[in-house]
């Protein structure tokens, strides 16, 4: 691989850009953000933990969209670890510049906007992939995959998470992701099958007490954009098709009198000192509260669970997937399967090894056997069940 373009050099950027490197070996690797800070701390830990052949620096703002065309021209690969809101931009620079991208995805919403515009990628000779972190993007895969062993499915539920191993009271939860990502998964409505049918439904209900492999008992419930855009892939083929995203107990009933006070509202209220937004006041305060000190522990992992009928039987499908931070590179758990999941996509796309065109979910674009084996190389634990 000659140059690939990345774009945010967040929280998230860590674990794919050191896969990139590692695994995808390219001659040149451009890190680009707004905020060079970032960059100059994204550059130190590759340079720590890494070889590079070459890092180069390049201050962007990834709303422009001809800034980004001209940035990725020539590159093999757009590697997007921005926020979710310049996904669509971004696309839009990729399809200009016909170079093919993928990102962690994180609103349905905006996928759906990504995925309208397949024809012009098709048009440009590019493979774009959304939606390719670990939920909605790993858990999506699994998903693919159990459909593409069944003929029809009456459920399937996916249950994941990231959560830490020593969680700290009253939360006992620590940042993993953008905290304006976090929120959105506790406010935002969410699509789901339900009897066949499209359903919204509210995040933070139907709380279910679950006992899992590795982290035991905890709570499940639903949150905003964790499926994607599996019910509209599925539709007519399951039944009943939900995911649940897994904290320890006593953490989403907290979050939830939050949501219902309205710490979470947009809508600017008046006080003694002058206007102010409560989301914006509750991103500061749990930011500062959540955000990781050093040396804590996380594990990150998938269950998914599928029911339904294979040439005339039935047959009930489990996948499982977990990870640990890593000690060594400092990473997260859900810095690795976040960004390690799409760096192994962009690289099978960049490789070659994935060939159709166009703007196409996980689910339908990733080869699901080579990708299971791909993270078992990076050391994720990888369980394939039927009965």
């Amino acid at each position: 691989m000659k140059k690939v373009l990345l774009i945010g050099c967040g929280m998230q950027a860590y674990g794919a850009a050191l896969d990139m490197i590692l695994f995808g070996n390219p001659e040149e690797l451009i890190l680009a953000d707004a905020f060079p800070e970032m960059i100059t701390k994204l550059t130190q830990f590759l340079e720590k933990n890494s070889k590079p052949k070459k890092l180069t620096p390049l201050k962007l703002d990834a709303g422009d969209i001809d800034a980004t065309a001209t940035a990725a021209l020539g590159c093999d690969l757009i590697l997007n670890t921005a926020p979710y809101k310049y996904a669509l931009d971004i696309t839009k620079a990729a399809i200009k510049a016909r170079v093919s991208m993928v990102d962690l995805g994180g609103d349905t919403t905006m996928v759906l906007a990504q995925l309208a515009l397949t024809n012009e990628a098709k048009t440009a000779g590019i493979t774009i992939i959304p939606d390719c972190g670990m939920g909605p993007g790993m858990t999506n895969i699994t998903v693919g995959h159990a459909m593409e062993l069944l003929d029809t499915a009456d459920e399937i539920i996916t249950r994941d998470g990231g959560i830490p191993t020593n969680g700290k009271p009253p939360l006992n939860y620590h940042l993993v992701f953008a905290i304006e990502t976090l929120t959105n998964e506790y406010t935002g409505m969410t699509t789901q099958l339900r009897d066949g049918k499209l359903i919204e439904i509210a995040p933070m209900t139907e709380i279910e007490q679950c006992d899992l492999p590795v982290v035991g008992k905890v709570e499940a419930t639903h949150g905003m954009g964790m499926l994607s855009t599996l019910p509209w892939t599925y539709q007519g083929r399951v039944k009943n098709l939900e995911n649940k995203f897994v904290r320890y107990p006593g953490h989403l009933a907290i979050w939830k009198a939050l949501r219902e006070i309205g710490f979470f509202s947009r809508e600017e209220i008046k006080t003694e000192n002058g206007m102010f937004q409560p989301r914006a006041m509750s991103k500061a305060v749990l930011e500062k509260f959540l955000m990781p000190k050093g040396g804590e522990k996380d594990v990150s992992f998938i269950q998914t669970v599928s029911k339904g009928m294979k040439d005339g039987k039935k047959l009930e499908i489990t996948h499982w997937i977990c990870d640990y931070s890593d000690a060594k590179t400092g990473l997260t758990s859900m810095q690795r399967t976040t960004g390690f999941t799409a760096s192994i996509v962009g690289q099978m796309i960049a490789s070659g090894f994935i060939k159709e065109k166009g703007v196409l979910p996980p689910e339908l674009g990733v080869p699901k056997m080579p990708f299971f084996d791909l993270i078992q190389t990076r050391g994720f634990e990888f369980k394939l069940s039927q009965k």
